[in-house]
């Protein structure tokens, strides 16, 4: 493993990040019509709206929750519902080289109609991105139903097409610049995670945890996908998501002694996601959360071993699920999955004989989304967890697939942390 460096701090915890010109655009526009050729397309409509993946800013390099189209002649149109967003363009000082001149607002259901037939592609052949895509938290799509049933009905004889999972493909194979953002990004996560070290002990609130690492994300430019942090804390404690406090009406959970306190960190630049799982043991720690720590750990190490450009995506779960199996142990969430986009995503709960009894018969297993031959390039989230009964250990961090070796871009969240007395 090479060692992990962290960014070169500015001040007051920025960093002087990496910035995509406008040669990475043209790689993707040429990246884009291959596409189209190969799949008989005439166009590609890639939604962002408000879903959590990367698709609208891969051809944008801004978010603006609305829509790229992108036609197989010509140049590609933004459609965005926030006049707000585009008036800066022209704010004074703003130095930005922007990837798309043509962009408008508007309702985005008759602005696509309209864009598509004044290119004449009412009765063509148009891909779409979003609709049936399965990423974390939008495992049934994720394009709003006003504004494609608006397009589908104003619009009859253009023949849509599907290709949320080969176009997410296309976009997972990074080159060596977009490496370079997603080594910051892990970089950054790397220093978050040390933010949590810092903080977290017996006596502290969980909402002060979060406070700390999402100061040092943000404090650094980055931004992070959704559900932005997951942090979580306790002992037999299975729940995961977003935290239960603000959105409820509850307090932040206080970490007592013998906790294991949780977080799942996602910073994200330039559309380019890494994750980082954190589990912190607070004395004392149980002999059983060290051992389910080894597994996870043998797990991530079966990845490693197993990640390769060629290996199919199903052969890689198989490798970090085998640790798990002789152990006796099962995951609740996914052992590994692809970022931007996440659309290779781990099997979801794979507790069939995990013995919790029947009061736990609505959980139910998901498959693997979608398989695929891993290539050079594509970032995967390692972050194997184990769990047997209601405990549970989650560790891992980025792995970029090299051509010959993986490339690890975290080390502190990739084993459990024990935070001992003093």
């Amino acid at each position: 493993m090479a060692p992990v460096t962290g960014p070169d701090v500015v001040s007051g915890g920025y960093v002087q990040p990496p910035i995509l010109g406008l040669s990475q655009r043209d790689r993707r526009f040429a990246r884009t019509r291959a596409f189209l050729q190969e799949h008989d397309l005439s166009a590609l409509v890639v939604g962002g709206f408000r879903g959590r993946e990367t698709y609208e800013t891969y051809l944008s390099n801004e978010s603006l929750q609305g829509v790229v189209m992108f036609p197989a002649d010509g140049q590609p149109v933004h459609l965005t519902w926030s006049a707000f967003r585009i008036i800066g363009r022209s704010d004074p000082g703003n130095p930005r080289e922007y990837w798309i001149d043509d962009i408008r607002s508007g309702l985005i259901g008759p602005g696509l109609v309209t864009l598509l037939e004044e290119r004449h592609l009412d009765k063509a052949r148009v891909g779409v991105v979003g609709l049936t895509s399965r990423n974390p938290m939008e495992l049934e799509g994720y394009v709003p139903f006003g504004v494609w049933s608006h397009v589908a009905e104003a619009l009859p004889h253009a023949q849509f097409v599907e290709v949320s999972g080969p176009y997410g493909l296309l976009m997972m194979e990074k080159d060596e610049e977009e490496l370079t953002l997603a080594r910051h990004a892990a970089a950054v996560g790397e220093r978050a995670c040390q933010a949590m070290l810092e903080v977290t002990r017996e006596g502290v609130r969980e909402s002060e945890v979060y406070a700390a690492i999402m100061s040092s994300i943000y404090a650094a430019g980055l931004t992070v996908s959704p559900p932005n942090l997951i942090v979580k804390s306790g002992y037999n404690c299975l729940s995961w998501g977003p935290p239960d406090w603000g959105a409820g009406a509850v307090a932040p959970r206080q970490i007592v002694a013998g906790d294991l306190v949780y977080a799942e960190l996602m910073p994200s630049y330039g559309g380019i996601e890494t994750q980082q799982q954190m589990t912190v043991a607070v004395s004392p720690i149980s002999s059983d959360a060290r051992e389910l720590a080894n597994v996870a750990r043998a797990a991530y190490e079966a990845g490693l071993a197993s990640l390769r450009p060629g290996v199919r995506f199903s052969e890689l779960c198989e490798a970090m699920a085998a640790p798990l199996k002789e152990s006796g142990c099962w995951n609740l969430s996914p052992h590994v999955h692809s970022l931007s986009p996440a659309s290779l995503l781990g099997i979801l709960f794979d507790g069939a004989e995990a013995g919790l009894g029947p009061e736990y018969r609505w959980m139910h297993r998901i498959p693997i989304s979608m398989d695929a031959e891993i290539r050079e390039g594509m970032l995967f989230s390692f972050e194997p967890n184990a769990c047997r009964g209601r405990l549970r250990v989650n560790i891992g961090g980025t792995v970029a697939a090299g051509a010959s070796q993986p490339e690890e871009l975290n080390s502190i969240c990739c084993r459990m942390v024990e935070l001992e007395d003093g």
